[in-house]
């Protein structure tokens, strides 16, 4: 077997080359934050087994520190991972682990015992936390959890394992060095060996992941409102409204467009028309529920597509928004100015043979009709193509 200084030359190799893998991956994937922070935490760990290695005459508890430090970076980039946000305060947090951390080790800097039995406490603590953070994103893909598990809680068994032999083997009560407790940390090493080729190859395959949301979000997305864009409604509008059918239940579709807007483009300019559909885009997501599949259409055109709602509960709705909507006041050069909605609503049949495109084209029939009387006002479709008119506030 090797000696313990050659077993942590070829962690601190293997992690070096790991390190430079997460460096560029980070590099080119800017927008995942979490991969930063591996790559650091691992970069720390290098420098840590570094320090390792040169004790003697370098103090051990400083490689310690160092090393435990490393760990406490680590699950700081899942937990960046885990909440897809940056976390203000890094530094600080950091700094303020490294100094409590660091002061323990110093007063227990002539126990080499005592100080692998807290060192060995911390890295299985992050490994429980490592798990939970995990745990606690929603969404997450199972088999890359239950892999993120095993190895972390393979980890943590090697260092819980690590903390009772050092906590009840008496022959190690005088032991000063990793050499005099040889057989115990070669295997610590080893698997620490690969931990190491594990962690960094998942940390490639969750950035995989997240770029690949982030890829369907924006294929599904309008940038700018940040609703649904037509594919992604479509796609998802089929499904409900062969489930609606399937069961019996009622679904309608709310289609609107907001009256001369291209008006507001040439008065205004593009930058208060894009306001606009911003502001009308969030005043939808204020008057709907969370089932309801909320879209823009295409231009100054927004359609809701509503499970489990009649064409009168839907035509209740949309005067609802119409009216809140003619309330709100755009700002723009210290002047005021209101934008109105004209609404067409139409209920899906339970024919399985009518689909999503039939029902749009009714629901467009009725919002011509609404725009025909004059626009700012609601119309439903009903069957024979007979509209009956809501009363509107112009």
């Amino acid at each position: 077997m090797l000696d313990v200084t050659t077993l942590m030359l070829v962690l601190a190799f293997t992690t070096a080359l790991s390190v430079s893998g997460l460096f560029v991956a980070a590099a080119l994937n800017r927008q995942i934050r979490a991969i930063r922070y591996w790559t650091l935490g691992l970069a720390v760990f290098v420098v840590g087994l570094i320090l390792q290695v040169a004790s003697p005459p370098l103090p051990l508890w400083v490689s310690a520190a160092v090393i435990s430090q490393a760990y406490f970076i680590l699950w700081w980039g899942t937990r960046v991972y885990r909440d897809g946000n940056e976390y203000w305060g890094f530094a600080k947090v950091m700094l303020a682990i490294l100094l409590v951390q660091g002061l323990l080790f110093f007063i227990l800097r002539d126990s080499f015992r005592f100080s692998t039995q807290l060192h060995s406490v911390i890295v299985v603590v992050i490994c429980v936390l490592s798990v939970r953070e995990m745990r606690l994103l929603s969404g997450f893909q199972r088999s890359l959890f239950w892999l993120w598990t095993l190895l972390w809680s393979v980890h943590g068994l090697v260092y819980l394992r690590r903390f009772f032999i050092y906590l009840l083997d008496r022959s190690l009560i005088g032991a000063e060095s990793f050499q005099a407790a040889a057989e115990i940390e070669s295997l610590n090493y080893m698997e620490g060996i690969a931990f190491v080729y594990g962690f960094t190859l998942l940390c490639i395959v969750l950035t995989t992941r997240s770029l690949q949301d982030v890829l369907r979000r924006q294929a599904a997305v309008d940038p700018l409102t940040g609703l649904f864009n037509r594919r992604a409604f479509e796609e998802a509008a089929v499904r409900m409204l062969m489930a609606g059918q399937r069961n019996g239940r009622p679904v309608t579709l709310l289609l609107m467009d907001l009256d001369h807007f291209k008006l507001i483009n040439d008065d205004h300019g593009h930058k208060v028309g894009d306001g606009v559909l911003v502001k009308f885009a969030q005043h939808l997501i204020d008057h709907t529920r969370v089932a309801d599949l909320v879209c823009r259409f295409g231009g100054e055109e927004f359609v809701v597509l509503l499970p489990d709602t009649p064409q009168d509960q839907a035509l209740h709705l949309a005067e609802r928004i119409r009216k809140g909507w003619q309330q709100v006041a755009i700002a723009n050069k210290g002047k005021q100015f209101e934008v109105t909605v004209s609404i067409g609503v139409a209920e899906a049949t339970l024919d399985e043979r009518e689909n999503l495109y039939d029902l749009a084209d009714r629901a467009d029939q009725a919002l011509y009709a609404a725009k025909q009387q004059g626009r700012n006002c609601t119309f439903s479709w009903e069957r024979g193509l007979r509209l009956a008119a809501i009363d509107s506030l112009v």
